[in-house]
């Protein structure tokens, strides 16, 4: 059983940076961004992913993940082929595309990879259809997972998170925390109130809360409509701008900075954040300190590609460091 458990996907990633630079079959997925964001931070809990993988999916990869002391055995495998693969070019204005890849290597003077031979964006309807496999019913969760200290649901679809995270609640897992899909833009007040209700915290991104309160909302009007619904700690990521954490009890806004970083690859950077977000706010209590560790999280992810190089690079020494440069002494 593991103290912190991260509901998400699992991909094989092909990547564009900013700058141009490519990189291919690499591990991601936003339950492992969100998994290793909480690993940076729990010093003493083990963190846990809880996804669906199929048969195709690299077994060694989910090696990896044990051998950094995140815990695979809420994995849950799958017969039928389905695919995992994700392709993302980023652009300077923090957006990205996820469509046409052949032209963005050709734009680049590259040959598309031989993984993404016949990879192409799905509909709407047909990615749905496309991701169904993955679903996960909260009935299929092993026993032995719960209860955990902390549970968090990356962005996933509507059927698995309203499962999920009421399976969390109902096994007295103490804390949730929540970041939406594209769902949030399709469900009404009354079925996405009903779920921020289960949650402790709510963690959209400013697009996705845009999806659901409106182009001209500000940023304090979504927090408090939010948080109106169910959920008493509300945090919008705003990208290279950090973050604003509302807490509904104290009607408190407190902006977070972005935390100092050599910028590589912003994929899954908001789910490093969530991550160690659910951590911070288990340890601390404090919604702002957990935000400072989520954006320490970010961070480290987002100078390289794929999820487990932070891992790898985020001493205690540098983290810490990191935390003082947003959060310094009194």
């Amino acid at each position: 059983m593991a103290d912190f458990i991260c509901l998400g996907g699992l991909r094989v990633d092909y990547l564009i940076s900013a700058d141009g630079r490519a990189a291919s079959d690499i591990f991601g997925g936003n339950a492992t961004f969100a998994a290793v964001g909480a690993r940076l931070w729990s010093d003493a809990g083990q963190v846990g992913i809880l996804a669906k993988c199929g048969p195709s999916f690299p077994a060694e990869w989910l090696a990896q993940l044990d051998s950094h002391g995140i815990a695979t055995g809420c994995v849950i495998p799958i017969a039928e082929a389905v695919d995992q693969r994700t392709f993302f070019s980023h652009f300077a204005d923090g957006k990205r595309d996820e469509g046409n890849p052949a032209s963005h290597y050709r734009a680049l003077g590259l040959p598309l990879p031989d993984g993404l031979a016949g990879y192409a964006q799905p509909s709407a309807d047909a990615q749905e259809a496309s991701y169904r496999p993955l679903r996960i019913d909260g009935a299929e969760v092993a026993p032995n997972c719960w209860p955990a200290r902390a549970f968090h649901c990356s962005p996933i679809d509507w059927a698995t998170t309203r499962s999920c995270l009421t399976a969390a609640r109902r096994a007295a897992t103490p804390q949730l925390t929540l970041d939406p899909g594209l769902w949030i833009g399709q469900r009404s007040a009354a079925e996405v109130g009903a779920v921020l209700a289960l949650c402790d915290a709510f963690l959209p991104s400013e697009a996705e809360a845009r999806l659901f309160c409106g182009p001209q909302t500000t940023r304090q009007e979504m927090a408090r409509r939010l948080a109106a619904l169910g959920a008493p700690v509300v945090v919008l990521k705003l990208g290279a701008e950090g973050s604003l954490v509302y807490q509904r009890d104290s009607d408190r806004f407190t902006a977070i900075p972005a935390a100092p970083a050599r910028v590589l690859d912003v994929t899954g950077a908001g789910d490093a954040f969530c991550g160690a977000f659910a951590v911070g706010l288990s340890e601390t209590g404090d919604p702002a300190t957990a935000a400072q560790w989520g954006a320490v999280a970010a961070s480290f992810v987002i100078e390289g590609f794929g999820a487990l190089h932070a891992l790898e690079t985020a001493t205690p020494n540098e983290r810490n460091a990191r935390l003082r440069a947003i959060a310094p002494d009194p």
